[in-house]
């Protein structure tokens, strides 16, 4: 039988899943273990998710793992680094990592993640070391860090003439934002910082979250990694790339500040099908111009019906965007194909 501390993690657990993601994720997983799906999120828990708990058909670690999953991939905004790999070894080495939990008292997180909503500030929840083989030095660092974010939306407004004042009303929303930092033995470090809901830049974001990660991953070493070359190519050799991308919006630039944006229909065109807007910007890109930003569609392989996962190649030089929810092999698949064609 669960205990009470048990029951109240799965519940908190629970909780963030339905945040998370949806109930046809939840009944896959409950399929994969041997238990019935039926009913609504209530139910869900009530009549299947804590029964199955009990009969030890999955543990909570298994629960917290697809919370892992659903969470940490998807509905990002990712910022690429780079350092020596000599370097990254040392700092993802085992006794350099638990110095500094012990340190920081996170010590704790290595073994049992802290399962929070809304943190009144950023706060690390999560630090791994990934060992596929425990007898050699682990192949990266993820560290997880939860966030409250506010969004304002205005309502209404009341002149006081008399006063002379005017007096404005918002509507706020609360949001659990999921940010991480990973870092792998070869010296690639990603921040996946979670999406706005509103069209500001990530500069502070990304301060803040090499500041909150400093201790464990110091930024001195890293350097950006410009992805003009994969903007330029994915658009370039649209011929060739044509099975593994379908295009939608592109911005190009020119030496002399020039911009020309080529933008599709709608959504579900394919923009690389319109021979005279293609003409169009290959001329300009013939003309000592490049590309700056690429909205495609990444084709995921054996897939039926096709899945496609949105890509946005844009912002700061070494920045890429999954604005849509996607499992962790449909991510990794995208990030590949970005670190591929830059390449």
């Amino acid at each position: 039988m669960l205990s009470e501390a048990d029951k109240k993690t799965s519940v908190v657990i629970f909780e963030l899943l339905k945040k998370a993601t949806s109930q046809q994720v939840v009944k896959e997983f409950l399929k994969s273990k041997g238990v019935a799906t039926s009913g609504n999120w209530d139910e869900l828990y009530e009549k299947r998710i804590e029964p199955a708990l009990n009969q030890l058909k999955f543990t909570i670690v298994d629960l917290r793992q697809l919370l892992q999953t659903v969470e940490e991939h998807g509905r990002q905004h990712i910022f690429l680094y780079q350092c020596a790999a000599d370097r990254a070894q040392g700092l993802i080495n085992p006794v350099r990592v638990n110095a500094i939990a012990r340190e920081e008292n996170l010590e704790k997180l290595l073994e049992t993640p802290l399962d929070v909503d809304f943190p009144d500030t950023p706060t690390i929840v999560d630090i791994r070391l990934l060992h596929p083989d425990v007898e050699k030095t682990p192949v990266s660092l993820t560290i997880k860090i939860v966030e409250k974010r506010i969004t304002k939306t205005f309502d209404s407004e009341v002149i006081d003439r008399a006063a002379g004042t005017i007096t404005k009303k918002y509507n706020f929303t609360e949001k659990r934002a999921v940010n991480l930092a990973v870092l792998n033995h070869e010296g690639l470090l990603e921040l996946r910082i979670a999406s706005q809901d509103n069209s500001n830049r990530y500069t502070e974001l990304v301060r803040d979250m090499l500041l909150k990660v400093r201790k464990f991953i110091p930024h001195d070493g890293f350097a950006p990694i410009s992805l003009s070359a994969a903007k330029d190519k994915i658009l370039k050799e649209r011929a060739k790339l044509s099975t593994e991308f379908r295009y939608s919006n592109s911005t190009a630039v020119n030496d002399l500040g020039a911009v020309m944006q080529i933008s599709s229909s709608s959504q579900e065109d394919n923009l690389s099908s319109d021979n005279g807007s293609m003409a169009a910007i290959d001329s300009f890109l013939a003309g000592d111009g490049h590309v700056t930003g690429a909205n495609v569609y990444a084709k995921i392989p054996d897939t039926a019906p096709q899945r496609e996962v949105h890509l946005l190649l844009s912002g700061d030089v070494n920045e890429f965007a999954v604005p849509v929810a996607c499992s962790a092999g449909e991510y990794s698949y995208v990030r590949g194909k970005v670190i591929s064609l830059n390449t």
